[in-house]
């Protein structure tokens, strides 16, 4: 009987022998399938494998240590590769901008923000006609505004783009901080800024429609007051929001790249500890 029970001793020892160093075995193949597909560039996969040693063979001491210390090589190595990544589509997109930005000029050259304006757009150009005029700053913050001269006061408050059945029409503006009216010599002139977002959307059916005629209708108290769009504003318009989706995207690229250095830093600060 003693040696019955001796011999079922026995053999649990060995079962569980064997049963740890299989778990050994599967362990280390499963960390060194994680580090083939590292050398592969299959990062995604080599994670999964890593944590997968990290959640099933919580024993295995020195696996799973060598599986930490290479989850941390590969977050490095994606976010070094992200960084370079974007500071070359950076470059890319700054140096297409170059020749676009050429036909701009700033509006109000001396201002923390200036806005840019198409050269063909300016008000020494445009002073004495009825147009629309698009508007962009450095971050790509795009707005729209009108222009009304004539002989007498219309005093418009929205206007109303359309070209064939397509239309778009602004918000009405009451805000004093956004309009300016006023005459010389006879003459009326009033001006009227559609800031953040209170274009609806007009300055991309002009963007998207340039090649098409184009009419605008300034809406007043008592009458509305029709013009057509020149070609030369129509080309301006595109012009512009081509370059405020070109100066959006270098914004959000350089946020992208300020965040990936920020989450760099602070991964060293933690691994410091």
């Amino acid at each position: 009987m003693k040696m019955k029970r001796l011999i079922v001793i026995l053999l649990c020892f060995v079962s569980l022998v064997s049963c740890t160093e299989s778990r050994d075995k599967l362990a280390r193949r499963t960390f060194d399938d994680a580090i083939e597909a590292y050398m592969q560039r299959k990062f995604n996969k080599s994670k999964i494998l890593l944590d997968s040693v990290l959640y099933t063979y919580p024993d295995i001491k020195d696996v799973c240590r060598e599986s930490r210390d290479m989850l941390e090589v590969i977050y490095k190595t994606e976010q070094e590769r992200n960084l370079l990544f974007l500071d070359s589509l950076l470059n890319i997109r700054e140096q297409e901008i170059v020749p676009i930005m050429e036909m701009f000029e700033a509006e109000d050259p001396q201002s923390a923000a200036p806005v840019l304006v198409h050269k063909k757009q300016v008000a020494t150009r445009a002073w004495d006609r009825c147009y629309l005029r698009a508007h962009v700053d450095k971050n790509g913050t795009f707005y729209v505004s009108s222009h009304y001269t004539g002989n007498g006061h219309i005093n418009h408050y929205a206007v109303r783009v359309q070209t064939g059945d397509i239309f778009q029409q602004t918000d009405s503006i009451s805000d004093d901080a956004y309009m300016n009216s006023f005459e010389i010599d006879g003459t009326a002139f009033e001006n009227i800024k559609f800031k953040n977002g209170t274009d609806n959307g007009i300055a991309s059916l002009i963007a998207t429609n340039f090649d098409k005629p184009i009419d605008v209708y300034l809406i007043g108290e008592k009458t509305k007051y029709k013009f057509r769009l020149t070609e030369t504003d129509c080309i301006a318009f595109r012009d512009t929001y081509h370059l405020a989706l070109m100066l959006r995207e270098t914004v959000q690229i350089k946020s992208q790249i300020r965040n990936v250095k920020m989450m760099m830093r602070k991964k060293q600060d933690a691994n410091a500890k």
